[in-house]
């Protein structure tokens, strides 16, 4: 192996990117992918997993590039620390696709139709192990390139592990194929692509009641504003407004059952909002779920209180479970309180609530709520759904300026409604807010960066996916299978 090698596999990871949002050409990450099993099939381990860093190098480097806005930009680090933070960052995440080419390539004992089959199975695994490890990061996981292909219907079944695992298979034939000239491959890859056609045709779960009618309301509100003080009679007029503006609009769907605010739409702690608030604030007969803060006299959380058309004196809260390390809360503070007094970031010093929190209002609301990236980790997502039957997801995206990380959201929401087989919302103050139907598909976006109000009508759901039945239930089997490959080598090696 020579520079060339490793350099090729950063290129090809970066080329990647091109199959996630905003770019959505799907097919590029079958022919990286299988470019990365063609330069690993003869290589040693040593080099394998070099070889995968790499390219998990080129991947991250370019494809979460925008957490340096988030650091630079709104942070205030400076250019060489920012930088720094970034390659570290992209760094540790690649470990995650230098360990299954490394994996793969010793259990293939130097067989290159092994290494093949086994490249799959060990690929998914370490991407899970990317979801959990260090509080998780499950950003840029393969599966998520396909919410255009017909890929897509394996979600339900296994949810995004399951359609990554898919992604590598779909790789492995295509490579076989062109490099063995292999019919056999070939056919294999379109019955598989015809199993996923055949799956694209199923419903999963079936209409819960009427549909309802929901709006969101999307301020765009400047982040270095929303955390003044002087500004939140100005923001609190806004939503208020716009509310008001969303009820009224009937030229295109009459009547309004939700609407939804984006995350910290109002920098204020429940416990400061009263019955009159709330009355002010929402149309009647229409429930309101607003983005705010709580404290339950020792810790503040991240929130959103839905307050119900019937107990406007009572609003149901909502308390974010998983935290943004660094964003909402300090890990490993002993060793990082320089940099938090650099940043001197708000919303940074949050507790994670933990148990099963249901929203629900008469007339048959009944909503699975998440909070930023919280609907990027699917089990989390599956274990909490109760019998939500409405998806909402609240975010504040103006921390990533004009970046990918807006629209790799929108990727990672329509996956969750695939999966769970719910419609979901999602408002955010920066846009786009999404409504996405129960197939995973985007049925109407707001602009980015614009102050707007839209409603849709959706469809709640009920009944259970496969995945919300049994889970990333390909992970486990996926280690089964390296562990019995692993057995049968240490007995080979035996005798």
């Amino acid at each position: 192996m020579t520079w060339k090698h490793y350099s090729l596999s950063a290129l090809f990871g970066a080329l990647s990117v091109f199959a996630f949002a905003p770019f959505d050409f799907f097919p590029v990450i079958f022919v990286t992918l299988a470019a990365l099993a063609y330069l690993i099939r003869n290589a040693t381990a040593k080099q394998s997993a070099a070889l995968g860093f790499c390219f998990g190098m080129g991947m991250y480097l370019f494809g979460v590039s925008w957490v340096y806005v988030s650091l630079s930009t709104y942070g205030g680090m400076p250019l060489w620390m920012g930088s720094i933070a970034v390659c570290g960052f992209a760094a540790i995440l690649s470990v995650f696709s230098a360990l299954p080419t490394l994996v793969a390539t010793l259990l293939a004992d130097k067989k290159e139709n092994r290494l093949l089959v086994i490249f799959p199975f060990s690929w998914v695994v370490f991407e899970w192990c990317k979801s959990w490890v260090l509080t998780g990061f499950p950003w840029l996981d393969i599966g998520y390139t396909q919410t255009q292909s017909w890929l897509f219907s394996w979600a339900p079944v296994g949810g995004v592990y399951l359609v990554s695992f898919m992604v590598v298979v779909v790789a492995v034939f295509l490579l076989q194929s062109v490099l063995a000239r292999s019919l056999r491959a070939g056919f294999a890859l379109v019955v598989l692509l015809g199993i996923s056609f055949g799956l694209n045709q199923i419903s999963w779960t079936t209409n819960d009641g009427r549909p309802i009618t929901v709006g969101v309301v999307q301020a765009n509100t400047p982040i270095e504003e929303k955390w003044q003080q002087s500004h939140q009679r100005k923001s609190v007029t806004q939503y208020q407004s716009l509310s008001t503006q969303l009820a009224n609009n009937n030229k295109v769907i009459s009547g309004l059952d939700l609407i939804v605010w984006p995350e910290t739409a109002l920098p204020l702690y429940v416990t400061q909002l009263d019955e009159a608030f709330w009355r002010a604030m929402a149309p009647p007969n229409t429930a309101v779920i607003a983005g705010l803060l709580d404290y339950d006299g020792t810790n503040s959380y991240n929130a959103a209180a839905l307050s119900c058309a019937e107990s406007r004196d009572a609003p149901q809260v909502y308390r974010k479970r998983h935290l943004v390390p660094f964003g909402e809360y300090q890990p490993l503070k002993f060793l990082f309180s320089w940099v938090f007094d650099y940043l001197n970031l708000p919303m940074s010093d949050f507790a994670g609530w933990q148990g099963q929190q249901e929203l629900r209002c008469d007339g048959g609301i009944k909503i699975g709520l998440s909070i930023c990236y919280e609907d990027a980790f699917s089990n989390e997502y599956r274990q909490h759904l109760g019998d939500a039957s409405v998806l909402v997801n609240i975010s504040e995206d103006a921390w990533f300026g004009d970046s990918f990380a807006p629209h790799q959201r929108r990727q990672l929401a329509q996956m969750r409604a695939r999966e769970l087989g719910r419609p979901l919302v999602r408002a955010a103050n920066s846009g786009p807010s999404l409504f996405i139907d129960s197939n995973g598909k985007v049925e109407h976006a707001t602009a980015q960066f614009k102050v707007a109000v839209a409603k849709w009508r959706v469809q709640p759901m009920t009944g259970d996916t496969l995945f919300v039945r049994f889970g990333s239930w390909i992970v486990w089997f996926s280690l089964v299978v390296l562990a019995m490959v692993v057995v049968r080598r240490t007995f080979s090696t035996a005798q």
